[in-house]
């Protein structure tokens, strides 16, 4: 009897040893399996957001085979509290370690860089090349719309010049970008993140009758520079909308800007500015600029559709607070003009 028990204990003891190992070998072997996407694609962690919820997306999205599996192994390495919020480029072939390490910020090849809103492809650029991100012989402005237009975007640029260029269309969040991308590469990074975040926002416009998503955006880019709070955005959104329905000419200081400079840098204005013969001083020409001044935010696209109704016609930021000051005859503004500025 005795015989017969250690027998016992001794099979039990090496079926569980086996299925042991063999657990740790199918572990192993899941987690480093690699899940062919066929092209580099663009997954977004938001912030705040549970390893849970981002497992069962990138599950969903076919990144991975096992929710279960990315979560254990996230555990098992103690990286759950390290997940970083921000934009990130998988490569078309990865594994669940391989993820982890993009997303908690352990796999090195990777450049956190941030656009900022409101900042102009020149300014992009500028700090790409400084970072080595791209080439010091790149040159994104000579990247035209019609260069990435397709039937699945074309929605987005709904009103626009095909030769134009892409002011506009890089979306300002954070993105963590692999090295050694080619320039082309890089601008398909930000061009995808503004169709995803910006896509609903189209949907709507497009539901309110406006189909001009380019205008919008335009809108947005002069809104981003004059004003900083979304309620004033919205105001201010108000005010361009009657003005160009009186046939008044828009008078933003922060088109003036992009027309000498094409960046926000330093700019000084003079009494000369205001008088160069450019379809971006919109002291002498009415309606809106022809292209984006800049690459505006969601508040600023939002605030374009839905502009708040107030009985304002001027305004202008006080130079020492960075308030906004607003007018409602020309008087007032002529005014507020001398004690403010």
């Amino acid at each position: 009897m005795k015989f017969n028990q250690q027998k016992k204990n001794t099979i039990l003891f090496y079926s569980i040893f086996s299925f042991s190992i063999l657990l740790i070998f199918a572990y192993l072997l899941l987690v480093n399996f690699p899940v062919k996407l066929g092209r580099e694609n663009i997954f977004v962690v938001t912030k705040g957001e549970n390893l849970k919820a981002i497992a069962a997306r990138l599950k969903k999205d076919g990144y991975i085979k096992s929710d279960f599996l990315f979560q254990l192994f996230i555990k098992i390495n103690g990286k759950e509290r390290v997940i970083k919020a921000g934009t990130y480029v998988f490569p078309p072939h990865l594994t669940i370690g391989e993820i982890a390490k993009i997303i908690t910020g352990e796999e090195k090849a990777i450049n956190n860089f941030v656009i900022q809103e409101g900042e102009t492809l020149k300014e992009i650029e500028s700090r790409l090349k400084a970072e080595k991100i791209i080439s010091s012989e790149a040159d994104i402005f000579s990247w035209r719309i019609k260069d990435f237009l397709n039937e699945e975007n074309k929605k987005f640029f709904e009103g626009a010049d095909v030769d134009n260029n892409l002011e506009g269309y890089f979306f300002p969040d954070s993105y963590n970008l692999p090295q050694g991308l080619k320039e082309e590469e890089t601008i398909k990074i930000f061009l995808n993140n503004f169709f995803l975040k910006t896509g609903e926002i189209v949907d709507l416009a497009a539901n309110q009758n406006e189909n001009n998503f380019y205008e919008i955006l335009t809108a947005a880019s002069v809104i981003e520079k004059e004003v900083k709070i979304f309620e004033e955005k919205r105001m201010v959104a108000d005010i361009f909308k009657r003005r160009l329905l009186t046939d008044m000419s828009l008078q933003a200081d922060a088109a003036i800007c992009y027309a000498q400079f094409k960046s926000f840098k330093d700019c000084n204005l003079s009494l000369e500015s205001f008088k160069i013969d450019s379809p971006y001083n919109l002291y002498k020409n009415k309606g809106y600029p022809p292209t984006p001044i800049n690459n505006p935010g969601l508040e600023s696209i939002k605030a374009v559709l839905n502009p708040l109704s107030n009985n304002y016609w001027y305004y202008l930021t006080d130079r020492s607070t960075g308030k906004t000051i607003f007018s409602k005859t020309y008087e007032e503004h002529q005014s507020a003009r001398q004690k403010y500025l």
